[in-house]
């Protein structure tokens, strides 16, 4: 490249006529894990390709009372699988010559176009994920009567979890920024962030912990509040390789590019294990509902041929 990238990602990484540069790639992944609130929620599937059959156990029942002499009933998991045919996320970064020879005197300047370039595909990302949060916690919906969230709303839907037959415990749940400012103004919320609660304020996070459940605040999810149990891991990421990365040269227009792509699509495997709570505020947008068995990531752009 006429003008290398340099410090492109922090680190001083400089990209020469290399497409896929091993070094770069892991500079993104790594600002993408550490960035990423929906990572933390959600469970890694790495795969070899781009089409995989993902497979997913149903649990097959309850013992029953027996009578003297009848045979014991004999259960069996209940076993099928979840096609996936992994999407194509991707955007770039372009730079003049004449832009770089202005941008000299910024020493962070490649760092922050990286980093921001980095953030447009964690948006596209956890707008896929919240879409699949959406569409999946069709097994528990609580409806809330009230037009803010409500601490009773939360109590709500962990009874409904932990009342499920096969004894869902929610660890976590995930609200915007609006839900959580609604909850803390919640005078129920207050008495109890304040009453001494193990998990509250033994722990230091006064106002980031549910009845013993960890509060993540990602816009993505709109006026939706989700409760799961993260243990039973219901969300997957299922993605092909890292962020890949690849630098080239614009002779014609005297541009450096580089270009980030990931293949990847979140899938829900247990929906059981999620409780979504459904706030109709009175000035709020309409929330998208998927028909059953409709795959809500369809109609994204797939892997070019």
């Amino acid at each position: 490249m006429a003008r290398q990238l340099e410090e492109l990602a922090g680190g001083g990484v400089v990209v020469n006529d290399q497409p896929w540069d091993p070094q770069v790639e892991q500079d993104f992944i790594d600002y993408r894990e550490k960035t990423s609130d929906f990572r933390k929620l959600v469970h890694p599937y790495p795969v070899e390709s781009y089409v995989v059959n993902i497979p997913r156990k149903w649990h097959a029942g309850i013992a029953v009372q027996v009578a003297e002499g009848s045979e014991i009933p004999k259960a069996r998991d209940v076993f099928d699988a979840i096609q996936v045919t992994l999407r194509a996320n991707g955007t770039g970064i372009r730079m003049t010559d004449e832009e770089q020879d202005m941008m000299k005197f910024d020493s962070n300047y490649f760092q922050t176009e990286s980093q921001e370039a980095m953030n447009r595909m964690l948006k596209k990302e956890n707008d896929d994920i919240a879409t699949v949060f959406l569409a999946g916690a069709g097994y528990n919906l609580i409806t809330s009567s009230n037009s803010t969230l409500k601490f009773e709303d939360i109590l709500t839907a962990k009874t409904e979890m932990l009342e499920n037959p096969y004894g869902k415990n929610p660890t976590d749940i995930i609200m915007s920024h609006r839900s959580y400012s609604d909850l803390v103004r919640d005078p129920e919320f207050k008495q109890y962030s304040q009453s001494g609660l193990v998990g509250v304020v033994q722990s230091g996070n006064i106002g980031m912990m549910v009845d013993g459940m960890a509060i993540s605040i990602i816009p993505e999810v709109g006026d939706n509040v989700y409760i799961m149990d993260k243990s039973e891991n219901p969300i997957l990421l299922v993605e092909k390789g890292g962020v890949h990365v690849e630098s080239y040269r614009l002779p014609a227009t005297r541009e450096d590019v580089l270009d980030l792509v990931q293949y990847q699509k979140p899938v829900c495997v247990k929906p059981d294990a999620i409780t979504k709570i459904e706030i109709t505020r009175n000035d709020a947008l309409k929330q998208r509902v998927f028909p059953a068995g409709w795959d809500p990531l369809d109609g994204y752009p797939s892997r070019p041929s």
